[in-house]
């Protein structure tokens, strides 16, 4: 029988023990321990579980752009639930930093641990206030130029941010405003095609997506996905499969998404449907592993991180975080 090495002109390492799955992709060895071969593939992406955050809550300001091992929350709860909590995630652990300047939920928020925003949101009604995140504490700035409102879609980074839709008051009145923040004041630029609020946003401020959402009162969810080039905004022929607001994203670029939980009703009919986007099309991949709604969601499309959120008015402490492929170490079976 001829050898390994005269078929491929290379011979298998012989280890006492694996190498990392993620950096010995696609190498096949033989685990001497074991008796066995081995190679390591990549596989679909997946959710785990992580540690659970110190305060429950929902609808925070995320630092939508920061990558799960540097995640951030501040603020979230519900209606009688508020706090002003800021929590940092290390990737294994969440500590608490400082407060919010005023308890709220429903904020949008983008940014990094070191440099987030947080504007609207909901106290005992619609606020347009913004706050600043050093690093060490919050610092107000200048107020949104239209609309108070809450549950807006957000990206971005502090000092180049976009916020659009939301909801203002009167209640369940969805808005089509779309604004831009350069560090210091936020200006008024062009509408969102489609009013609406519970959407989901990322990206920058010159190449964003707005993703889902409610066009209306309750039990009136959107599939809708928008683009943002700078100056207006596109309705993209790609919807999601699974029409839904209050749900988590995770936006590398505009042709590389993630979409995640969610509800079709406002606290009810809530989805574990994890959605990836290539640009062209949604594709359903890997369930989150709790169906909750009003996430906190950060990261990118190939790591996200999600937090809090769940059937109640006041959310939750669980944390999930996806993976991109999901590496593994596999047997090779001879038949």
């Amino acid at each position: 029988m001829a050898a390994y090495k005269g078929i491929q002109g290379y011979s298998v390492q012989n280890l006492s023990s694996d190498p990392t799955a993620s950096e010995a992709e696609g190498q096949l060895w033989y685990n001497s321990t074991a008796g066995k071969f081995k190679i390591a593939v990549a596989g679909a992406g997946a959710w785990a579980s992580g540690t659970a955050m110190s305060t429950t809550r929902q609808e925070a300001a995320t630092a939508q752009t920061a990558p799960t091992s540097a995640g951030q929350v501040a603020g979230g709860g519900g209606p009688g639930s508020l706090n002003d909590n800021t929590e940092q995630y290390n990737g294994s652990a969440w500590t608490e930093v400082a407060d919010l300047n005023t308890a709220k939920f429903g904020q949008a928020g983008t940014g990094t641990q070191t440099a987030a925003l947080s504007a609207g949101g909901f106290t005992t009604t619609w606020v347009a206030e913004t706050e600043e995140w050093s690093g060490t504490s919050w610092a107000a700035s200048n107020n949104m130029s239209s609309a108070a409102r809450f549950e807006m879609a957000s990206a971005g980074t502090q000092t180049a941010a976009l916020i659009s839709g939301g909801e203002g008051t009167p209640g369940s009145t969805p808005r089509a405003f779309t604004e831009k923040y350069d560090g210091t004041s936020w200006s008024e630029v062009n509408d969102l095609n489609q009013a609406r609020y519970g959407l989901i946003g990322g990206g920058t401020q010159t190449a964003a997506l707005a993703i889902g959402g409610n066009i209306g009162g309750p039990g009136a969810p959107s599939a809708l996905v928008e683009e943002y080039d700078g100056t207006s905004w596109t309705t993209l022929p790609a919807s999601l499969n699974t029409a839904r607001g209050y749900a988590g994203a995770a936006v590398t670029t505009t042709e590389n998404a993630i979409f995640f939980a969610g509800s079709t009703n406002p606290g009810t009919a809530l989805k574990a449907n994890t959605e990836s986007f290539n640009g062209t099309t949604w594709t359903e991949v890997g369930d989150i592993g709790t169906a909750r709604t009003f996430v906190n969601g950060s990261g990118t499309s190939t790591s996200a991180l999600c937090s809090g959120g769940g059937p109640g008015t006041g959310g939750g402490t669980a944390t999930e975080e996806w993976s991109d492929p999901v590496y593994a170490n596999k047997t090779v079976t001879v038949s």
